[in-house]
């Protein structure tokens, strides 16, 4: 079991806790932020084109940027080139799962030694619990209050904002299964069994997608495909490597990236479930207040959200602006708070631990 990192005496468990309690209260059925509640956060207005030109002037004084980031690691490779090829700016990533990054973060807060100037991860409760500790600035960016950006859909819950969407679907081996998969019940068949990829629910990202299933399956799905006797990952590319190499012959949470290999030879198809209507993780990106790195850090969230910067980083994933070439433009899925106190994360974890690795 992962050990819960400490931030000024209370657990991170603590942390999250409080913010649940506090943004519940506070939020609509839809988990979002309104545009009333969200505007003392945000600028009223972009800011002038001199007050930009000055931010743009300092970031490239600052010369880098520190993203830590869930998203693929190709795509954010394609983000740091076309960041540095537009302003000169080298980008440092840490990509990690959410879960370890909110460990690396709580820990650099807490001793006031911060590294990360952008955050940015799927999971609601570590938003949460940053926004509860005040570790976070709003985005001023022109392009946070640009045509293509819904600002009433995306931004929140406070100073942060919804700039990706990981859209997850389904993958297979076309050459050990070439009748293919057409929704998440095929993975039931026998001649599957023992040959499936799923993710542990390391995050609550990872949960929800399980929620994700119930919802749209019928509560048995998941025993069903616990009956399966599936292996264990911790990340979805891993999954897709697994399913390139033959390690599994199929997984239901697989990136739109498995497209790629498939162009290059790579005996993998990918399709998204639910007829289209996949299960997708909303983003957070998040300027860290005491970023080392302020000013590249605005730059670089500000980018992210353009049409350039979607097509860089979210290669064959969600989109959260239309019109980016080879995305996925779709209305961000927004978590049940309730589902995410971490008492449920813990029972459902229990569950997923008795049915999946019992």
């Amino acid at each position: 079991m992962t050990k819960l990192v400490t931030y000024g005496g209370r657990t991170l468990a603590a942390v999250l806790l409080l913010a649940l309690i506090a943004t519940v209260a506070a939020s609509t059925s839809r988990g979002a932020s309104s545009a009333a509640s969200v505007s003392p956060l945000f600028p009223p207005t972009a800011p002038s084109k001199a007050k930009w030109a000055s931010v743009i002037a300092k970031a490239k004084k600052e010369g880098s940027v520190t993203i830590y980031s869930a998203q693929a690691p190709t795509s954010l490779a394609d983000l740091a080139t076309a960041f540095k090829a537009k302003y000169g700016i080298e980008v440092k990533v840490n990509r990690q799962v959410d879960s370890v990054m909110v460990q690396q973060i709580t820990a650099e807060q807490g001793s006031g030694k911060p590294v990360a100037d952008l955050w940015v991860q799927a999971s609601k409760n570590y938003t949460l619990g940053a926004v509860n500790n005040r570790w976070i600035t709003a985005p001023i960016g022109p392009n946070f209050y640009a045509k293509g950006f819904n600002r009433k859909t995306l931004l929140g819950p406070g100073p942060t904002a919804i700039v990706a969407a990981a859209v997850l679907g389904m993958g297979w081996n076309t050459r050990l299964y070439p009748q293919g998969i057409k929704d998440i019940p095929d993975f039931l068949d026998p001649k599957l069994t023992g040959k499936i990829g799923v993710p542990q629910p390391t995050s609550a990202s990872f949960i929800d997608w399980y929620l994700w299933l119930e919802e749209i399956y019928g509560p048995t799905i998941l025993n069903k495909l616990a009956a399966q006797k599936p292996k264990i990952y911790l990340s979805s590319l891993t999954m897709m490597q697994a399913v390139i190499s033959g390690e599994i012959t199929a997984s239901p949470f697989v990136p739109g990236v498995a497209l790629d290999q498939k162009k290059i030879g790579a005996p993998i198809d990918f399709k998204l479930a639910n007829k289209g209507k996949a299960w997708n993780a909303p983003f957070w990106g998040m300027i860290l207040k005491n970023a080392p790195h302020p000013n590249a850090a605005q730059l670089l969230d500000d980018f992210i959200v353009t049409k350039e910067g979607q097509a860089a980083v979210q290669h064959y994933a969600g989109a959260v602006i239309p019109g980016a070439p080879d995305t996925i433009f779709v209305p961000p899925r927004v978590p049940n708070l309730k589902n995410f106190t971490p008492a449920k994360i813990a029972a459902f974890q229990a569950r997923w631990k008795a049915l999946f690795q019992p």
